[in-house]
């Protein structure tokens, strides 16, 4: 070998120097040193030191580090994690309900304040709520509420503050521990194959040894199937009681099916009750509606006698005009002997236009005398009608 070339790293030396630089990597980490290291890496480091020393021995061919020696637990994926896996404290879940849980309080004070000053007072002429909260003193009104809530935020922020950093170390040490896990797996890989072949010895005590935790876990299991006799042993009784209850559910069931046979009756009943309901109902229907054809009619006949009416009262006028024209012809006999002849003719004619007014008038009087016997016969009953027919 050439002097000046350096002296090939034994798997020993690559142990022991990856675990000097992960201790000393995660003392500046955690800004510690090995009189104040916390103990989840105080406990590492000892778990280190032990490993190095039996990879020396390893390395040296001592037949005291065999296959179940602590050493090879590095090898094991998240054996070194595990070890400086520890509680991170975190922050209260319900400090971001606080700024919630302050507004709503502080408009409620508000709130309750507005209505008992403004109750008495119309709705008209009270001020709006928002326009009278702006007018509150600090604490009651939104500048009060705004300071409040900052505060809490920055309380919220202040408690989150010292548990982020917390986990935040706690990321870090989890990187330079699995860094070494990986590190650790070609230099231990190297020391174990140095190891010899295992003899039959070997084979039998770790035989005895996975007999041993299957034993334990056998055991486990039986204690867990007792528990689950227990739990079956308790269905079957509820199963039991069950069906001791079912004669009694029989029972109330033939109770609803009385029950509802008793409804049904009722029900029809009810529907056999309402059958001569519904018939006055029709019948009143019926009469109310013969009755408003009865108005009707009595409307037409009174408009009509109103228009004949009408028409009497202008030839009685014609009539007295007539008889004044004839007094005032009196004077000139040619005059009134034409005044009358021409008198005599309209008389004439109004007496044919009374007569023909007569007639109508007997005709409405007929008409009016036929609707007060049909309001009789509605105003009486369905069996005085029988009795008349």
């Amino acid at each position: 070998m050439h002097p000046h070339m350096p002296t090939p790293e034994s798997a020993a030396d690559q142990v022991d120097r990856l675990a000097t630089r992960a201790v000393a990597e995660l003392d500046r980490v955690a800004k510690c040193g090995p009189g104040t290291r916390p103990p989840h890496l105080a406990q590492l480091d000892a778990v280190l030191r032990e490993a190095v020393q039996q990879a020396r021995q390893a390395q040296a061919g001592s037949a005291a580090v065999d296959r179940d020696s602590d050493l090879w637990k590095l090898r094991e994926p998240g054996y070194l994690r595990a070890i400086v896996e520890h509680p991170v404290p975190r922050p209260g879940s319900t400090l971001p309900l606080v700024p919630v849980v302050l507004t709503w309080g502080i408009l409620g004070i508000a709130e309750y304040g507005y209505v008992k000053d403004f109750t008495s007072i119309d709705a008209v002429a009270r001020p709006s709520f928002f326009a009278d909260w702006m007018t509150q003193p600090l604490w009651r009104g939104p500048v009060g509420l705004s300071f409040a809530i900052v505060l809490t935020v920055l309380v919220i922020m202040w408690r989150h503050r010292g548990p982020a950093k917390a986990q935040d170390l706690a990321d870090d040490v989890d990187r330079v521990v699995h860094s070494l896990e990986v590190d650790l797996l070609a230099p231990l890989a190297v020391l174990r194959a140095r190891l010899g072949p295992v003899q039959v010895e070997e084979h039998t005590r770790q035989a005895a040894i996975e007999l041993s935790a299957a034993a334990r876990l056998f055991s486990g299991a039986t204690s867990r199937l007792a528990n689950s006799t227990t739990v079956v042993d308790r269905l079957v009784a509820g199963v039991e009681r069950l069906i001791a209850t079912l004669p009694e559910l029989g029972k109330q069931a033939e109770r609803l099916a009385e029950v509802r046979e008793e409804l049904d009756r009722t029900a029809a009943v009810i529907t056999s009750r309402l059958d001569p309901l519904a018939t006055v109902v029709a019948d009143v229907s019926g009469a109310a509606e013969a009755a408003q054809r009865a108005v009707d009619v009595s409307e037409r006949v009174l408009s009509r006698s109103s228009e004949q009416l009408a028409e009497s009262r202008s030839i009685s006028d014609q009539y007295v005009g007539h008889t004044e024209a004839l007094a005032a012809a009196q004077a000139p006999f040619t005059a009134v002997a034409d005044v009358v002849a021409q008198a005599a003719g309209r008389l004439d004619s109004t007496s044919a236009l009374l007569q023909k007014t007569v007639v109508e008038l007997g005709k409405v009087v007929n008409e009016v005398n036929w609707l007060a016997l049909v309001s009789d016969g509605l105003r009486a009953a369905d069996d005085q009608h029988e009795d008349e027919r």
